[in-house]
């Protein structure tokens, strides 16, 4: 049956042109009015052949011949009609078969890129959770960064009360000095008075630069909350892609499966239909044989 689909694939393509083409109509009439013909006849053949109708030998001999040929047309018309929905069948297998085909690589193909996005997730929420510590750790040096310079400061304010209270000793001791008229405890004092005066510039500039840290640490911090946000914000991404990512790969593996079990069904709806063409031959030429 399957080299005679081949062989008659031309002439199946042109009956299934006419048949499902703009002459579908005129094919639905000729394929009725042979059927009403095959059947009118058989049966007025058979009211002769049980003497119902009585009718010459002529007549009856010609109406026997009618019966067999319109019989004979009707079967041919039902062959062709098989010939020609076996071919498409048959190409609707193929096309089937192909569709399938393409439907499983195109999951494996999705299942590959869900992988490699998991994979690429996974990464990121290693990556945001590394870029986390280092975040904290940033926080807490800048913490005693912090600590220290406000140390410094206090260190700092209180060298420079020393040096006032040492620069009000000199003023005491310069005024004393002034009035003794010593001139060389003068000198001293104003050396002592000149130097406090370099410590508490001294102190300005620690203090400036311990403010200057301590501004830089707040910048610091601020800028690590904004990476810790964000890499929160990136491992809730993650996260959200790993479930997402986890869904697909469920789907593609039903799609697989699914085209999997359309591309088993195929040779057992070809083996079906060869069986069928085989039996509806077998039941063709018995009808041909009773055919008078």
């Amino acid at each position: 049956m399957v080299t005679a689909t081949l062989v008659l694939t031309p002439l199946a393509r042109r009956l299934e042109a006419i048949m499902f083409g703009p002459y579908e109509r005129e094919y639905r009439l000729f394929e009725q009015a042979v059927l009403v013909v095959a059947v009118g006849l058989a049966l007025a053949w058979g009211l002769v052949a049980f003497d119902v109708l009585p009718l010459g030998a002529g007549a009856a001999s010609l109406l026997a011949t009618a019966a067999s040929v319109a019989i004979s047309a009707f079967v041919v018309v039902g062959l062709l009609q098989f010939l020609v929905l076996a071919n498409v069948l048959e190409r609707t297998n193929e096309d089937v078969a192909t569709k399938a085909a393409e439907l499983e690589e195109a999951a494996e193909q999705l299942e590959t890129t869900a992988e490699e996005l998991e994979t690429t997730a996974d990464e990121v929420e290693n990556a945001a959770e590394t870029v986390d510590e280092a975040a904290e750790d940033v926080e807490q040096t800048a913490d005693e960064v912090e600590q220290t310079a406000d140390e410094v400061e206090e260190t700092v304010d209180e060298v420079e009360q020393t040096a006032d209270e040492v620069e009000r000793t000199a003023d005491e001791v310069e005024q004393t000095a002034t009035e003794t008229g010593d001139e060389d405890a003068a000198e001293k004092v104003t050396e002592v008075k000149d130097k406090t005066t370099e410590v508490k510039d001294k102190t300005t500039q620690v203090k400036d630069k311990a403010t200057e840290a301590k501004d830089r640490t707040t910048e610091v911090k601020d800028k690590t909350t904004e990476v810790k946000d964000k890499t929160s914000e990136a491992k809730q991404t993650a996260e959200s892609v790993t479930d997402e990512v986890e869904a697909a790969k469920e789907t593609a593996a039903e799609v697989e499966e699914t085209a999997v079990e359309v591309e088993e069904t195929m040779p057992a709806d070809d083996e079906h239909l060869a069986d069928e063409g085989g039996e509806s031959d077998t039941d063709d030429g018995g009808s041909a044989g009773q055919s008078p």
